[in-house]
């Protein structure tokens, strides 16, 4: 048995799966703390099931999200380390920052000394601006991470009560504007994900669960919660992650289809091809800032089933929520008020919100029938212009293109999988309007919570070796040294590189039929005196990001 949670804005879901099949789901509210909303879901999905037949617990949360939507964030400085030949001026760096001299080439050699004078100047002007948590980036960093580390161990001592971190601890990616953007979000949710992390041990123990325990990534796949302290970017977009592969699990294996996710905060587009999900070339970005985060090409409105109704000047308008839905106790007319009073829902009794739509109907000068179409024209209207608007970032991707090309498809999918609560309500209304095949699952309202369940756990392995210098380094601790046999070629170097690989992955859990993918790969010639004299390679891989399984008989077209 499998259980997935998923932690929305305003429901936490959680389901257990066995053979298969959903075999108990639960919907509780979420709370202010997240780790009390696991806490409450798991209580309520064991039930009385004994806890040696879970396999594995998989969680889908929105932590990180949460602490950068709040601004909860440290107040962080970089120290940056560009070399010759960089700007840090004309790039993307997420906090501020100071330029040191100090420099490593693209081989990993060190070609400028660290002024050490210059480095103790930079500690204490941050932590005269009331800074005391400092990230230190340096370029080609990955190949060489020696600089970083002595900066690092300098900073420490000179001022213990400084937090600091090192860029290739976060990343093995030669992007080194990703890996400081990366280290200085990393560093500043350590301390929750650590408060979080232990939370959910001390929940596990009381209901005596002792599987491994996972978080879902961004890119679908999956960490284990230990891991994932490390790497708590990599967790970002796990709900969008889990949405779409939820749609995945339940529909078919081959499905081309837009997901949409409507929670009762927001609504989240993805898009699948032939089964696989679309996945972002150009890597994650937080607001315009670059991270080093592999991630679903997937983009968020603020709408969803909870969304409240605003009249303003014999208008309405959509306004941010304010709580649940009228008819189950809320505040205000919502989304989900006027699915219910058109017949489109049946969680509640439109009786009971029956006045308060007629009266903003007779405010606007409408029928509350024409009141209730318009509202959810809109609203469909709105998801249509922002999916629109996704279609032409998604044909830009390379992935799509050559979706295109082998399907000699030249329109766009012109299917919908809705999921969420208010799913089967918007796609009733959207699949009579709009010339869309709407899709709705029989279990569209957990959809998030079967698609952690599911989802495959994930190890990435980034590698790079010069053999000139008999060296490898690699983005796993204590995974570095000596070259003992010479790599002639890439192929060679791929194979040294999957042995590490299948070293690394009995810790994981990986076994070895599980599907492996190709990253990138690169290798060039070393040439002094005009003969080459080694070569430099930089490879990455890691599981396929997936699902382990489909459910049984769970498509549903509107």
């Amino acid at each position: 048995m499998f259980i997935g949670i998923d932690i929305g804005g305003t429901f936490t879901d959680g389901v257990i799966i066995s053979e298969q099949k959903v075999i108990k789901s639960i919907k509780v509210p979420t709370q202010e703390d997240i780790s009390h909303s696991i806490e409450n879901a798991l209580k309520q999905i064991m039930g009385d099931i004994a806890p040696q037949k879970i396999k594995q617990v998989t969680l889908s949360t929105t932590l990180i999200t949460n602490l950068i939507m709040e601004d909860k964030l440290a107040k962080t400085g970089l120290l940056l380390f560009p070399g010759p030949g960089a700007n840090p001026q004309q790039l993307n760096f997420a906090c501020p920052y100071k330029i040191l001299d100090g420099a490593v080439d693209y081989r990993g050699r060190i070609i400028e000394l660290i002024d050490w004078a210059e480095v103790e100047e930079a500690g204490q002007y941050f932590l005269d601006q009331q800074i005391d948590h400092l990230v230190v980036a340096c370029k080609f960093s990955q190949r060489n991470p020696s600089l970083e580390k002595q900066v690092v161990e300098f900073l420490q001592k000179q001022y213990p009560h400084l937090k600091v971190l090192a860029s290739y601890k976060v990343s093995g990616l030669l992007n080194w504007v990703r890996r400081a953007n990366g280290a200085f979000y990393t560093l500043t949710t350590q301390e929750a994900c650590r408060a979080f992390q232990e939370n959910i041990k001390v929940t596990l123990k009381k209901l005596g669960l002792n599987c491994p325990i996972y978080i879902l990534k961004a890119d679908g796949g999956t960490l284990p919660l230990d891991v994932s302290l490390r790497y708590p970017l990599e967790t970002i977009f796990s709900g969008p992650a889990a949405s779409t592969l939820g749609a995945l699990a339940c529909t078919e294996q081959e499905i081309t289809s837009v997901v949409i996710d409507i929670g009762g905060t927001t609504t989240d587009l993805a898009l699948l091809l032939d089964g696989e999900p679309l996945l972002a070339e150009r890597g994650a970005f937080i607001n315009k800032y670059p991270i080093p985060v592999r991630s679903l090409a997937i983009s968020s409105l603020a709408l969803g089933g909870d969304t409240s109704l605003l009249i303003d000047k014999n208008t309405v308008s959509f306004g941010p929520r304010q709580g649940p839905a009228l008819c189950v106790g809320g505040p205000v007319l919502t989304i989900t008020d006027i699915l219910v009073y058109s017949g489109y829902s049946k969680i509640a009794s439109p009786e009971l919100i029956k006045d308060n739509v007629e009266e903003m109907a007779q405010g606007l000068q409408l029928t509350p029938q024409q009141f209730a179409e318009q509202v959810l024209m809109m609203f469909v209207d709105k998801l249509e212009n922002k999916l629109q608007a996704m279609f032409k970032a998604w044909e830009e991707e390379p992935a799509y293109r050559i979706w295109q090309v082998l399907s000699a498809e030249k329109e766009r999918p012109q299917a919908l999988i809705c999921l969420g609560g208010p799913a089967m309500g918007i796609g009733k209304f959207w699949s009579t309007q709009k010339k869309w095949q709407v899709i709705v699952p029989s279990h569209s309202a957990i959809a998030n919570a079967i698609g952690a369940a599911l989802a495959r756990t994930t190890l990435k392995l980034d590698f790079f070796a010069d053999t000139e210098r008999k060296t490898y380094t690699t983005n796993i601790g204590g995974l570095q040294g000596t070259l003992t046999k010479r790599l002639k070629n890439i192929e060679e170097a791929k194979e040294f590189t999957l042995e590490l690989f299948r070293e690394t992955a009995q810790n994981w859990q990986v076994t070895k039929d599980t599907p492996l993918e190709t990253l990138y790969e690169e290798g060039f010639n070393i040439v002094r005196g005009w003969q080459t004299t080694g070569r430099i390679f930089q490879i990455g891989v890691q599981t396929v990001p997936g699902i382990r399984a489909f459910l049984k008989e769970v498509r549903q077209d509107v």
